[in-house]
């Protein structure tokens, strides 16, 4: 194992089969905002901007708080190879009952985490170790600390072969302290998105966890965009780029990690940030259709129900709606519920099964875009 040594170390000194004690601090040495990091970072402030301001031309902003972090969740477990599907996230998601399967309950945790952790930034607006803990304890259901003396290593999962050893011991607090002032100052001149890019590398390669590391640092990407103000709410679907691009997300991290290379990463962040919200953009755009055409063909069809100020915003809300949910969150009877939820199936708009003794009402509009 390698003693800490004053300075940088040349990308050189690397050596993936012992611990990065001298992983660099931060901010970068080399210059990161070259003129194509620049460029590419006016594109995706634009599109960011879009997804903020065409969210609040919803009705309902619940509507997307409700489904969009629920796809990245399902998304960013999938990366670690937990893998379910929409349908069953939602019905989950309004039942939680004991037959959820394993994955599907993982999927919800890490759509808690990323609550709780946008919870404790309003409350106390600071992203620091204690926040980190909080949102790994929630992702894997167990209490959680930053690694002391045990060492962990990256494996290729084809080849079995150690491909990154993070840093052990007394480091990890060092690193973790230098990674708590980088992500506070706002007075280091760096673009906010080049930041997060930044941020999101240091901290998978700390690694600070045993287990979780990955789901972690994907719900930090999105806090401090809502940190720096960049996002009003937990909205961007980060993870399907990276899905969609995953050879390309570990061999640009090792370009950082073997050779300093760091605009290939961050050019790599800023295109998820600017495709991602040009898609949640496409998104918003489509639930809004749907809500015009499900509230023309209610209206058409002379459903009592679209007379309810807010019915309709709970079918997008709840995918899968129960008859309770309605009763609940408009204060009507359950007679009531029962009568709005059944007019909207007998025009054909909603479709009703039954699984075990509940009755469940699907916007099949949503499900099925949501699932594109």
């Amino acid at each position: 194992m390698r003693t800490k040594q004053a300075g940088r170390l040349p990308a050189r000194s690397y050596d993936s089969q012992q611990p990065w004690n001298n992983l660099p601090t931060l901010p970068p040495v080399a210059k990161i905002e070259s003129g194509a990091v620049l460029k590419a970072c006016i594109v995706a402030r634009a599109e960011l901007a879009r997804v903020n301001a065409l969210a609040e031309t919803l009705p309902n902003q619940d509507i997307l708080i409700q489904t969009i972090p629920l796809q990245e969740a399902r998304s960013s477990s999938e990366i670690e190879n937990i893998v379910t599907t929409s349908d069953a996230l939602y019905q989950a998601l309004v039942s939680n009952g004991p037959g959820t399967d394993a994955s599907t309950k993982e999927v919800l945790r890490y759509r808690e985490a990323l609550w709780e952790g946008v919870n404790s930034l309003e409350r106390r607006s600071r992203l620091n170790v204690r926040l980190f803990e909080q949102i790994c304890s929630r992702i894997r259901d167990t209490h959680v600390r930053v690694r002391r003396d045990d060492m962990v290593c990256i494996v290729n999962r084809a080849t079995r072969r150690i491909t990154y050893t993070p840093p052990v011991g007394t480091h990890l607090r060092r690193l973790l302290s230098n990674l708590e002032r980088f992500m506070a100052a706002d007075d280091d001149g760096l673009d906010p998105l080049v930041k997060m890019a930044v941020m999101h590398y240091q901290f998978e390669a700390i690694h600070p966890f045993s287990d979780g590391n990955g789901r972690t640092g994907r719900v930090l990407n999105m806090l401090y965009l809502m940190y720096r103000r960049l996002l009003s709410a937990p909205v961007l679907y980060l993870s399907r780029f990276i899905i969609e691009h995953r050879g390309d997300y570990y061999r640009y991290l090792r370009g950082v990690t073997e050779q300093e290379q760091w605009e290939p990463w961050i050019l790599y962040i800023l295109r998820a940030v600017e495709h991602t919200s040009r898609d949640t953009v496409a998104r918003i755009e489509a639930m809004r259709t749907l809500l015009d055409d499900l509230s023309r063909a209610a209206r058409a069809g002379r459903a009592k129900a679209v007379e309810r100020e807010g019915f309709l915003g709970l079918l997008f809300k709840w995918p899968y709606c129960k008859i309770g949910i309605v009763e609940r969150e408009l204060a009507c009877s359950r007679i009531t519920a029962t009568r709005y939820l059944n007019e909207m199936v007998d025009l054909g708009l909603l479709e009703r099964i039954k699984r075990g003794r509940e009755a469940y009402y699907i916007n099949t509009g949503l499900m099925n875009l949501l699932k594109e």
